[in-house]
């Protein structure tokens, strides 16, 4: 079957296309894992999702360009777009986006702090009778326990007593 040079340039194109998105792909989990930190249990789950998008985008991009027939230009073109990707856009979308998030959370950081504010005041503010009840219960339980010591020392002499009673019965 002969395909036409305009196809072929199609189907090259449309690789380098694929080679882009698999590398925008790997740069949108980097910037995950620079965000979030995890361990390594969920690193490994994140390689194995991001190797499974691989494998559907060039799935897709053959099936889609040229019908599901692998040609060597289609693996040289991913190759290109990932490398014209990794050259020319990378940086500057991991720095932006990287930006963003930072100020994302800054403002978020910002609006907790004040929506957070008035709780934080009522806490202090209950926070006063609650030292002071709490000193109370402390001192109380401190003279429940010297009670109680009081009364066991009385039982243990009295336990002595009986027994000694009982031995010389």
């Amino acid at each position: 079957m002969t395909v036409s040079v305009s196809s072929q340039a199609y189907v090259f194109l449309c690789s380098v296309a694929g080679g882009v998105v698999i590398a925008l792909v790997y740069d949108i989990f980097r910037i995950m894992r620079k965000v979030i930190k995890t361990g390594s249990l969920f690193t490994y789950v994140e390689d194995l999702l991001f190797w499974i998008l691989v494998a559907v985008v060039m799935f897709a991009t053959v099936y889609y360009s040229n019908e599901g027939e692998l040609r060597s230009y289609i693996f040289l073109g991913t190759l290109l777009g990932v490398v014209l990707y990794a050259l020319l856009l990378s940086k500057a979308i991991m720095n932006s986006s990287l930006f963003i998030i930072r100020i994302v959370k800054g403002v978020l950081r910002f609006l907790w702090m004040v929506l957070s504010f008035p709780i934080r005041v009522i806490i202090r503010i209950f926070a006063i009778p609650g030292k002071a009840a709490a000193r109370y219960a402390g001192n109380s339980l401190k003279k429940i326990r010297r009670a109680g010591r009081n009364k066991l020392s009385r039982a243990a002499f009295w336990r002595k007593a009986f027994r000694n009673i009982r031995k010389k019965i």
